[in-house]
Formats: structure tokens, sequence, C-alpha cells
């Protein structure tokens, strides 16, 4: 079952409009290296409305370049992973012996020169004491009372905050892709598809609807099949 926000509208990806908006809007800007002003923001009702949005900023003088955005990816992947030779879209990604999978991701990212923070996510250990801090927070005003609980609640939750910025530059993360570097390939173009235009790419209209969509889904959670340009944004 699909987790969304519990006052969810109906055909909505689950937005309420509390910042989680404005911070969905930063991370299309940051995948597809463009910028919303606010008037964009505002005009922005349905899928639609941002797609036409994204659409409507891409450079239009790179459109004809021959460059398929996934064979972009595919190459400068095809070079991290090896020095010389050509690896098939068919070879399975797993992390190599001796390196962990924040090395790895790193080392990939260093040499293909592209974002691939889906490789990996934070340990279990890190995420609970990333939620520890929530608790605090929460608790701090049950546990004391008078000016002391917000003093009390301010440095508890600061040293909890502090523990986990050190837990979280400690961890070797816990890697999260399973598939072929072909599978790579595609979700890497995706994720890095402002780049990879900028480069010269080639994009079409459903590479950025299939972007688009992966941006919310892992935002929000909401299934990308069920995402139609009718969808309310929030």
């Amino acid at each position: 079952m699909v987790e969304t926000h519990a006052n969810q509208k109906p055909n909505s990806v689950g937005l309420v409009g509390d910042g989680d908006d404005v911070e969905l809007i930063e991370c299309f800007e940051k995948v597809f290296k463009i910028t919303f002003s606010n008037e964009d923001a505002e005009s922005i009702t349905t899928l639609g409305d941002a797609y036409e949005i994204i659409r409507s900023k891409l450079p239009a003088s790179m459109k004809k370049r021959n460059s398929c955005l996934t064979a972009m990816a595919y190459y400068r992947l095809n070079r991290a992973l090896r020095d010389q030779g050509k690896i098939p879209p068919a070879v399975r990604i797993e992390v190599p012996s001796g390196m962990t999978p924040k090395s790895f991701q790193k080392q990939l990212e260093e040499r293909s020169d592209l974002r691939l923070d889906f490789l990996t996510r934070s340990s279990s250990w890190v995420v609970a004491l990333a939620f520890l801090q929530f608790v605090t927070w929460i608790g701090g005003p049950i546990l004391f009372s008078g000016l002391s609980a917000f003093v009390a609640t301010a440095i508890i939750f600061a040293a909890s905050h502090a523990l986990w910025r050190i837990a979280e530059r400690s961890d070797n993360r816990v890697w999260n892709f399973d598939g072929t570097i072909g599978d790579l390939s595609r979700r890497a173009s995706e994720e890095n598809i402002g780049k990879l235009v900028l480069l010269g790419g080639k994009w079409k209209d459903a590479d950025i609807w299939r972007s688009m969509t992966s941006i919310i889904n892992s935002f929000t959670g909401y299934p990308c099949h069920e995402m139609t340009p009718e969808t309310v944004f929030i």
C-alpha cells in the first residue's frame, strides 16, 4: 500500500501546501536545471500545468540534436565502470568486493559526473536517529514544564541532531539499486535530464513526463502509473 498524507485530496498526489510543494518545485529546478518564478509556482494546479512549465523552460535550441539522453548516461556510466571496453546493457550492477555502497556511489558520481542519489539509502540506525530528533522535540514539553521545557527541549534536540549528523557522515549506507547498467542508465537520465540536455541531449515530451512523475513518486510515494495531466498538484 502506498503511503500518502492523511488529508490527501481525491485525484491528488498528496501535497498539502505546508511547504512540501515548494520543496518539490525545488527538486524540479535541481533535476531539470531550470528556475521557477513565483508566478510559475502559483499557476500550478495540476501535473499538466507543472509539465507545461518545465517543457517551456528547457532549451528549445537543443531539441533537434541527436544525442539520446539514456545513451548519454549509458556512455558516462560505462566510462565510470570500466576504463576500456563496453559493458553490455544486461550486466547487473553490484557493489564491488572491498567497497562500501557509499564509496561505490561516490566513485560512480565522480567518474560519470552524474547525480546518483537513488543508488543508496541511509542505514536503519541513522534513520532511527533522525526520527529521534522529532521525538525529542515533541516529547520535551511533555516531560518538562514552564521555561525549562523550551530550554531542555532545545538542548536535547541539539544533542540528538549533532549525533545524527555525525552518524550520517560515518554511515556507509545501504545499496538501494537492483538492476542492470541499462536500468541504471535510464534512471540516471531521468535524474540528470537537465544536465544532459544542456550538454546536447535531445529530449522528448515523454522524457519530461517520466522524469517529473519519478520525482513526484520519490517525494510523495504516489504511483507514477496513476498520475495524469489532470491529477491535482496540491
